[in-house]
């Protein structure tokens, strides 16, 4: 058995049950459950490097909220029947999707990761040093598959960094556009993983998959990554960022455009070449996907 398949993945509900068992005192202690939560402490910390402005507001209305339905009711609610299943049938959820991961990585690498489960924050699912999910996202629909489909997306953002910290390659002279094409093929490679799940792990709900299979969608999201590059030395920072936000994130371009790539080279030239070009760095793999790609299916820096 590979390394990889021994990785240890935690499921934490900490935050999760003080937000159903107490969150009146969370109202009344807001600065120190933002500050000691880690669940919470990391969500900040991902707000702040993808320039998004969480709306405390917005947070606090949530909470309030909740509040309300009584506290007998809170635990039988649907997110929290969820949020139970999953950690319920961890064991058996990593028995098929560790080896569903290790598919795409090295023997010797691992993907150990704590998972936190909270509520009411802006993302519905992120990996920043440890992954947090919001089960009470509308995102999900309230269908489990669609969490649980997620949840192979983010571990794997564990396995991208394994790769990224043995980068071959040299980072370009231009660091922002070697961040952009970083985080499109980081993006691409972890939704595509979970792409592969489908038969294990269908989402019925998921936009991506559905956007993967619409050329149009394709197309449009070539344009838009590739009008992003072209704006580097032509927008401010914080000009740049907010297209980023809107096309790249919001409007799904950067997923789009490194699942097709990651796709491409995984049909075209083989798992092991995928794998070799993760390990290479983002820079190599988007070239050699650009080598087989349809003319206006590249990705231009």
């Amino acid at each position: 058995m590979s390394k990889c398949t021994k990785s240890v993945i935690e499921f934490n509900t900490n935050t999760l049950e003080q937000l159903i068992n107490n969150p009146e005192s969370i109202l009344d202690n807001e600065n120190k459950f933002w500050e000691e939560e880690r669940a919470q402490k990391l969500t900040k910390d991902w707000a702040k490097n993808i320039g998004y402005e969480i709306s405390f507001d917005e947070w606090r209305r949530e909470i309030k909220n909740w509040i309300k339905i009584p506290a007998e009711e809170r635990d039988k609610h649907i997110f929290m029947r969820n949020c139970k299943k999953i950690i319920e049938s961890k064991e058996d959820f990593l028995s098929t999707a560790l080896p569903h991961i290790c598919k795409f990585l090295p023997k010797e690498a691992n993907v150990d990761v704590t998972i936190h489960f909270t509520a009411f924050i802006p993302s519905r699912a992120f990996a920043q040093e440890d992954i947090v999910i919001n089960v009470s996202a509308r995102y999900w629909n309230e269908n489990i598959d669609n969490i649980i489909n997620t949840i192979i997306h983010e571990i794997f953002h564990v396995g991208y960094e394994w790769y990224f910290e043995r980068k071959l390659e040299e980072n370009l002279e231009n660091e922002e556009l070697y961040r952009i094409l970083n985080n499109i093929v980081k993006e691409g490679i972890c939704t595509y993983v979970a792409y592969k799940a489908l038969p294990i792990f269908p989402a019925p709900d998921e936009k991506d998959f559905k956007f993967l299979v619409d050329y149009e969608q394709v197309q449009w999201s070539f344009k838009a990554v590739n009008k992003i590059i072209s704006m580097i030395n032509h927008l401010s920072h914080s000009e740049l960022q907010k297209m980023i936000m809107e096309q790249g994130i919001v409007g799904r371009a950067y997923y789009v455009v490194g699942t097709f790539m990651s796709k491409t080279i995984d049909e075209v030239k083989g798992r092991d070449i995928l794998k070799d070009n993760l390990l290479e760095g983002p820079v190599s793999f988007i070239e050699t996907y650009n080598a087989i790609a349809e003319t206006d299916l590249v990705v231009k820096f």
